[in-house]
């Protein structure tokens, strides 16, 4: 698998139904104000996920084998383990839960049936097709409809223009009145499953194709140009849905609901905005919710030295436990957009877990020999980290007093 491809994966992986849901939100009720806090999320993501890339590519193993590998001490190890099933596990559950709302969300707007209904119908499908691993029959159309979206959003940026005077705003004043919309656009961009998943497909490209030193030299700054520009884009789409949510209700004093929320593509789509939205939430959730239970079989398979494949019944059991947990968010009750913003802002809570196992790793030099972090990548994620946990812990404190 090509380095160009890996980075586009990834970048894809963060445009699901919450990515959406969330911009829109943050847009509709801030205008701009949370613009800084995308920033701070795209070039967080950057530097992590370099940082996986970097570790599958060298040691030619996944972030979950590198972490098992950790010490030799076996209190240590199993402690390391149990917290990252946590974080993967609870993670990815209620990040499920989010993939299978949004494309319920969208498939109620346009068809009879309630969330409920489409949600079991989703999981059910979703179940189907990852028991008979044949998902990549229908994976390619629905990722060819998210971008058809992304498109639009772009579009409808481009002609509607951006306030410039609101944007300035946004970046010059952080906007912290709302913390779980915040937790949500970091949670939505920088994801967990995608630390795992980038580690591991760099390993499986390492593994296939050896590389000695002088390629090695060549590939890495190869990896990162690559990385930059599909993170770019993922977060110049999310930008464009903010952009668009903020000149399709907060300029115009409109409250955002699940029933209005595709009027921001009315500019260009007129009467079908609502079709093409409910279609693009739909891919985009769907795609999504096979992919979470994915990302998670190969983590949780990895820390456990289990085969990672489909065909292994360890690694369905992992995948159908995710989607099963997901389908009893989406079907709890509770309204359709709140879930998906708690399913964001949950993995954000549970980030520092996954980020701290990654910094770790990457300043090992038995593992990583004469490619550990540099002091300024080190410096990078430690700031990352302080404040996300900075911001989670502030959530936490609200929360309980």
């Amino acid at each position: 698998m090509k380095s160009g491809k890996t980075g586009l994966i990834i970048a894809a992986a963060f445009i699901g139904p919450g990515t959406v849901t969330t911009a829109s939100m943050a847009g509709a009720s801030l205008g701009y104000g949370l613009v800084w806090a995308l920033c701070f999320s795209i070039f967080a993501t950057y530097v992590l996920q370099e940082m996986a890339s970097r570790l599958g590519l060298i040691t030619g193993q996944g972030l979950s084998e590198a972490i098992v590998n950790i010490s030799q001490n076996t209190f240590i190890k199993w402690f390391s383990i149990a917290l990252v099933c946590a974080a993967i596990g609870v993670g990815n559950a209620a990040y499920e839960g989010g993939n299978l709302t949004g494309a319920a969300l969208g498939l109620a707007n346009i068809l009879p049936g309630s969330i409920t209904v489409w949600a079991l119908t989703l999981g059910s499908i979703a179940l189907i097709l990852l028991l008979s691993n044949r998902y990549h029959l229908v994976e390619r159309v629905l990722i060819g409809l998210v971008a058809l979206m992304s498109v639009v959003f772009i579009t409808i940026m481009l002609i509607a223009g951006i306030d410039t005077a609101t944007l300035s705003k946004g970046l010059s004043q952080f906007g912290f009145s709302n913390t779980s919309l915040l937790l949500a656009i970091i949670g939505t961009t920088i994801v967990p499953y995608n630390l795992f998943l980038h580690a591991g497909l760099s390993a499986k490209q390492s593994r296939e194709m050896p590389l000695s030193k002088a390629e090695i030299s060549t590939e890495l700054p190869a990896h990162k140009r690559q990385l930059f520009a599909s993170i770019g884009l993922g977060g110049i789409v999310t930008f464009a849905i903010m952009s668009c949510a903020a000149n399709a209700f907060y300029l115009t004093g409109n409250v955002l609901s699940p029933g209005n929320i595709a009027s921001q593509l009315e500019p260009i789509l007129g009467d079908y905005a609502n079709l093409f939205f409910a279609l693009g939430l739909f891919s985009a959730g769907l795609t999504s919710a096979i992919t979470a239970p994915l990302a998670a079989g190969y983590a949780i398979c990895g820390l456990f030295s289990w085969q990672p494949t489909l065909q292994a019944k360890e690694f369905k059991l992992v995948c159908v436990s995710i989607l099963v947990c997901g389908v009893l968010v989406a079907t709890s009750g509770f309204k359709p957009l709140g879930i998906i913003i708690l399913a964001q802002a949950s993995n954000a809570l549970l980030l520092p877990i996954s980020v701290l196992f990654l910094l770790y790793v990457m300043n090992q030099k038995k593992i990583m020999q004469e490619h550990t972090n540099t002091l300024l990548a080190n410096l990078f994620a430690g700031v990352i980290l302080i404040v996300i946990i900075g911001l989670g812990a502030t959530k936490l404190s609200s929360l309980l007093f």
